[in-house]
């Protein structure tokens, strides 16, 4: 994964995946390690990640429910949401088919 320090990083016209988490949120932890290896299959990194703490204010405009939350980006915009990382298998079938 690709860390973003701040939301001034964000650029959405050039990033498609963002991954938001909260540093002390556990299950971001083991959402991250699931996004690690779904990156793994594809052979590079291409997700990015942002610590909603600096991305509130986007975080509110995107209606971003709670974390973590990979969010798929087209056109600048948010268009799918994963909310519930079951397992790897869900994260790569939900990068896969959008």
């Amino acid at each position: 994964m690709i860390t973003l320090k701040h939301n001034g990083e964000l650029n959405t016209e050039r990033i498609k995946w963002i991954y938001l988490y909260t540093p002390l949120c556990g299950t971001c932890q083991l959402a991250r390690s699931f996004i690690e290896l779904a990156e793994k299959a594809y052979g590079e990194s291409f997700i990015y990640e942002l610590d909603l703490n600096y991305f509130k204010n986007g975080a509110q405009l995107w209606g971003i429910e709670s974390v973590p939350c990979l969010v798929k980006i087209a056109e600048g915009k948010p268009i799918k949401k994963l909310y519930a990382f079951e397992s790897v298998s869900t994260v790569f079938e939900f990068i896969s088919t959008h």
